[in-house]
């Protein structure tokens, strides 16, 4: 059986505000602060979308390929390196009147579960870091329907 990496969050947000800004390539850098660039930059991320994603510890971006991008469910994506896949869920699902954020990480191949146990501690607190952040922008705009994109950053 292969272990995982989980961490979720009720953000009190709609479902498809939080799906919106997943799948918005534009607004992933407003709540997820490793990613330094992605090419294309903008769009959105649907299934059978690819592109370069470079984290600011990486030299080089990996491909990141979409899976599945279902109406207000968030994201499936994958990327490949080293004779291993992360695969990893961005997930969404109604929960009262907000939806129930998870994201989940595993790492596949020779070495996956002893990869996915040694970057345990830091994936959970990344996972944790990133939905506090999602959360905070949801809250910014749930009450008004608008598209956040970088152009209007704000911190937390």
């Amino acid at each position: 059986m292969t272990s995982s990496i989980v961490s979720s969050r009720v953000v009190p947000a709609a479902p498809d505000v939080v799906h919106d800004l997943l799948c918005d390539v534009e607004a992933w850098a407003l709540w997820s602060p490793h990613i330094a660039s992605v090419d294309p930059p903008g769009g959105r991320a649907v299934a059978g979308w690819s592109g370069g994603v470079r984290a600011w510890f990486s030299p080089r971006p990996v491909e990141m390929i979409v899976d599945a991008a279902p109406p207000a469910g968030g994201l499936r994506w994958h990327w490949h390196a080293l004779g291993h896949t992360l695969r990893y869920g961005n997930l969404v699902e109604a929960s009262g009147s907000g939806s129930r954020v998870t994201f989940r990480a595993v790492v596949e191949g020779p070495a996956g579960g002893l990869l996915t146990a040694l970057a345990r501690p830091v994936s959970a607190f990344g996972q944790r870091r990133r939905l506090r952040r999602l959360d905070a922008l949801a809250r910014v705009v749930a009450p008004a329907g608008q598209r956040v994109t970088s152009s209007r950053r704000r911190r937390s």
